[in-house]
């Protein structure tokens, strides 16, 4: 699976409960609509974009991994990070001071 990074969204009251209203009324996810947005963008522009081959298909392969539902929510993946960072504290061997090596 791919890295999943986080987008913060600012937006003016007016556009915000606009959005939130057709969101509500049509039963979209916000978060959703706007992968959605983004994704139909990326496909219009990603002609005139100056990529090299590796990054498109980076970004060809990210498509596909949405598209069949191979993603994350990100508060899932904040928990497994979280487990994994738990796990390996618990994993490492305490040492005493006196074994340390200087």
């Amino acid at each position: 699976m791919s890295e999943i990074k986080n987008l913060c969204l600012r937006l003016p009251d007016e556009e915000y409960e606009a959005f939130a209203a057709i969101c509500r009324e049509r039963g979209y996810s916000k978060t959703g609509k706007i992968r959605e947005l983004i994704r139909t963008l990326i496909k219009a522009e990603i002609k005139e974009a100056a990529v090299s081959s590796a990054e498109w298909e980076r970004i060809a392969s990210g498509l596909r991994e949405i598209e069949k539902g191979e993603s994350i929510a990100f508060g899932d993946l904040k928990q497994r990070i979280r487990k994994s960072a738990l796990d390996h504290r618990q994993g490492r061997k305490i040492r005493k001071p006196e074994d340390r090596r200087p």
